[in-house]
């Protein structure tokens, strides 16, 4: 008898630890790069530019711009350039995108607003599906770092955020709202620069 309660014990923990485990596997990584004869440790000063927003959320782009730069000087590792001296950088070089900017205009850039580095960004997706009960938010976004000496990239991540995760399937529990989702894959963008 007592060896039964013993092996429906071990079975149950078993059985637990599984699930653990595989609840925990519904993240996704981000894909990173960074440039290999860069010295990160002269990078002081940084300004961020406006995001593209190429996903079918109209305000995606300015609300993961904001959301970026608040994460950024949270994290207090660079100072950041007041988005208003940004804009008015840019006014000098229209172009359709920020991201289309010419290595030319980021050193150009660079200068006038006395940083060693540009942060350009885009968000590529930014949705919400239903799923019985609940609503599935993701956030895509892919952000580079451009160094103002030469206009070279020397940090990109890809980072997608907000699957449904394997608990919210198992209970039909709701998912995080559009703001969390965009929040937690800006912090998984930021952790691969700063850390």
């Amino acid at each position: 008898m007592d060896w039964k309660v013993c092996k429906m014990s071990k079975t149950g923990l078993l059985l637990v630890a599984i699930l653990i485990v595989i609840g925990g596997c519904g993240g996704m990584s981000p894909s990173v790069f960074l440039h290999d004869e860069y010295n990160f440790q002269y990078l002081e000063r940084v300004a961020v530019i406006p995001f593209d927003n190429i996903s079918s959320d109209q305000g995606a782009g300015a609300r993961a711009t904001r959301m970026f730069i608040s994460e950024m000087l949270a994290a207090r590792a660079f100072d950041v350039v007041e988005p208003g001296e940004v804009t008015k950088a840019l006014e000098k070089h229209s172009t359709v995108r920020t991201s289309q900017l010419t290595k030319e205009q980021i050193v150009e850039i660079g200068k006038s607003l006395k940083v060693q580095g540009i942060i350009l960004g885009n968000v590529t997706e930014s949705s919400s599906m239903r799923s019985g009960a609940s609503t599935i938010n993701t956030v895509t976004m892919v952000v580079r770092m451009v160094e103002t000496e030469t206009g070279m990239t020397v940090w990109s991540a890809t980072h997608t955020s907000g699957k449904k995760g394997f608990w919210a399937s198992l209970f039909g529990t709701g998912g995080k709202s559009q703001s969390e989702v965009m929040r937690s894959c800006i912090k998984g963008v930021l952790k691969t620069l700063i850390n």
